[in-house]
């Protein structure tokens, strides 16, 4: 009866985790550039199903001996159009970099602003790294072409750093829309992505089907409550007949 409980209430926990993490991916279905999360279970000595995208993982054991795996869809999200000029996607396989205090980032998130000192930065006001560094757009006119060139009053000024990973796996979540590196010697590669000028990349969340994802962990969340109060009231009965029993 003790590991049948213990086996439910393991359930429990997995559901919830389950609509956290749908909950985080509905709460950034219209964040810019924004990949969803996704959960594989399996057995400590088993195989997990692996995620859709390879994207980067890690594990956590519950008290069932279950694994949950972590990982994020890298599937490219839709595009809309702005007309922004210093808004930008990326169509194809790449992140822009940004500096962080912390390090370089990386973001799928294209909507872009000037900041008071002339430098092209992030929505949360971190800068946009070129080649040669964060980069200064000091004129009238600003052009970002296919290739990622920066062009200021039909001066080239500075080309996008826009990288690659041979393996996803290599970075993880950095909050805020971002990523960083799981591994400090992991090697950036260039990205073949084109650049597309007043346009930004949607999220790449599948509302419905986080949705019905919801939905079935909550129902199975509820038949797990129901498993542990019929142990319960099972374990009840069977000790108030052993009480009533003549010894």
């Amino acid at each position: 009866m003790i590991q049948a409980i213990y086996s439910a209430t393991a359930g429990m926990i997995n559901q919830q985790t389950i609509v956290e993490v749908v909950t985080n991916n509905l709460a950034n279905s219209s964040t810019y550039g924004y990949k969803s999360d996704e959960l594989s279970f399996g057995r400590i000595l088993g195989t997990l199903t692996p995620t859709k995208s390879g994207g980067a993982i890690y594990s956590i054991n519950n008290i069932d001996n279950i694994v949950i795996k972590y990982g994020t869809d890298f599937n490219q999200g839709g595009m809309q159009r702005t007309d922004n000029v210093l808004d930008l996607a990326l169509d194809g396989d790449g992140f822009f970099a940004i500096q962080y205090p912390d390090g370089i980032r990386y973001t799928r998130s294209g909507n872009f602003s000037k900041n008071q000192d002339g430098q092209l930065v992030t929505a949360d006001g971190y800068p946009v790294l070129g080649i040669n560094g964060p980069i200064q757009l000091q004129g009238a006119q600003v052009k970002v072409d296919g290739k990622g060139q920066v062009i200021v009053d039909e001066i080239v000024i500075d080309k996008l750093k826009i990288v690659a990973f041979q393996d996803k796996k290599e970075i993880i979540k950095g909050g805020y829309n971002t990523f960083k590196t799981a591994n400090p010697d992991i090697t950036e590669m260039p990205s073949n992505a084109n650049v597309m000028q007043g346009f930004l990349e949607l999220s790449n969340v599948n509302v419905v089907y986080e949705m019905a994802k919801m939905i079935e962990a909550m129902r199975t969340y509820e038949a797990y409550q129901r498993t542990i109060q019929l142990i319960n009231d099972i374990t009840k009965e069977a000790n108030n007949e052993l009480g009533t029993m003549n010894i």
